[in-house]
């Protein structure tokens, strides 16, 4: 079994191929990634772990690091590339993994793609790429974040992306997140329930998805909290139901296998009230599971693939009622429409979807009822 090791340790240990340099210090995580990983760079880089705890003990830790990497370099003359400082800012600084999160895996991919980049070129690099606005933005801004960071380690000397501008683009409309209206709502939810479109001879019904479908569209979670809803986020006593995490997809694929659980998409928690109709739907999964058991499962009690059930049975539920093709995000979409339709605040749909109010008001104001008339002048 492994042990936690004692406050002020250093570990050295293979990652990818590369040493990595681990450690806690004042209830913080640290990490320094050196060269690949063999018998030549094990002895400078066990060097470098012992400066670090003496500098602990002497209360002479520096936290820049600074100290540490100008000895990383004198160890080993051979020169960072771009995508190990990239790493080693997302590891380090943005206690991220860019093996598990999406974006700064496509901004690694992209800076390997780009293979020699430098202060004076990584701008010309990117404006090179014919990305939407959107995907643009999103990687200038972390870049503009990553460069930041290198001038501030005295790695390069000036931030060639500071005075860039994002790009103005006019976002594309989403047809397929398009709400449902009531009648849509109320007829897909009985064609799952009396397996109204499923094949005559599958071993699956679509009633057993009913509870699922019926969660999403009564509370407009995303898919992958509903996906990860565990037995304990369900407080019987409280009448209340926390969404706080998410089993979500990963680099690898969306099956049960390879979801990674983290929290919510904004990191928020938030609290929705268990009414007396989900209260029906959801007592007879909860009988007999353990607190971390997955609330909805596959018929295979793994957890749902939405990938796969969005073509499989979504898909030809909304066909079989001739209703307009949509993804399952549609669903939250449909909630926080009927929300804002409603009456109830832009600020507490915000509230119940774990969005910030001026999401909540460009999103959701579809109007799924239009008015007859217009106020009288």
């Amino acid at each position: 079994m492994g042990h936690k090791n004692q406050k002020g340790t250093v570990s050295v240990i293979n990652y990818n191929g590369r040493i990595r340099l681990r450690w806690r210090f004042q209830s913080k995580r640290y990490s320094l990634n050196l060269a690949s990983y063999n018998k030549i760079n094990l002895l400078p880089a066990r060097k470098i772990a012992l400066l670090i705890e003496q500098d602990i003990s002497l209360d002479k830790f520096d936290f820049t690091l600074n100290r540490y990497k100008s000895n990383t370099s004198k160890s080993n003359p051979t020169e960072k590339s771009i995508v190990e400082y990239f790493e080693e800012w997302t590891t380090t600084y943005k206690q991220m993994d860019c093996e598990k999160h999406t974006n700064y895996n496509s901004v690694r991919n992209m800076l390997r793609k780009w293979d020699k980049v430098a202060q004076t070129n990584i701008h010309l690099k990117l404006n090179a790429e014919t990305f939407c606005g959107a995907t643009y933005n999103r990687r200038l801004t972390m870049l503009k974040d990553f460069v930041k960071w290198l001038v501030k380690a005295q790695i390069w000397t000036f931030n060639p992306l500071e005075d860039i501008n994002p790009k103005k683009y006019k976002k594309a409309k989403q047809p397929k997140r398009k709400p449902f209206t009531e009648d849509e709502i109320s007829s897909i939810l009985k064609a799952f329930r009396n397996d109204t479109y499923t094949p005559k001879f599958s071993a699956y019904k679509h009633s057993h998805y009913y509870p699922f479908i019926y969660f999403i569209f009564k509370t407009g979670v995303r898919n992958a909290e509903a996906i990860g809803l565990r037995v304990s986020s369900i407080d019987l006593n409280s009448k209340q139901i926390h969404i706080k995490e998410v089993l979500a997809r990963s680099l690898k694929g969306t099956s049960a296998a390879l979801r990674i659980r983290k929290e919510t998409k904004n990191g928020k928690e938030r609290i929705l009230p268990l009414t007396p109709d989900l209260l029906y739907i959801l007592n007879p999964l909860l009988d007999g599971k353990q607190k971390d058991d997955l609330v909805f499962q596959s018929p295979n009690g793994l957890a749902i693939d939405d990938n796969n059930f969005q073509p499989r049975v979504f898909k030809k539920v909304l066909k079989g009622l001739n209703i307009e093709e949509r993804v399952l995000y549609a669903c939250r979409h449909t909630f926080g429409s009927r929300c804002i339709d409603s009456g109830i605040t832009p600020v507490m749909t915000a509230f119940l979807m774990g969005n910030n109010p001026e999401t909540a008001l460009r999103n959701y104001t579809h109007q799924i009822n239009i008015p007859s008339s217009l106020p009288e002048i």
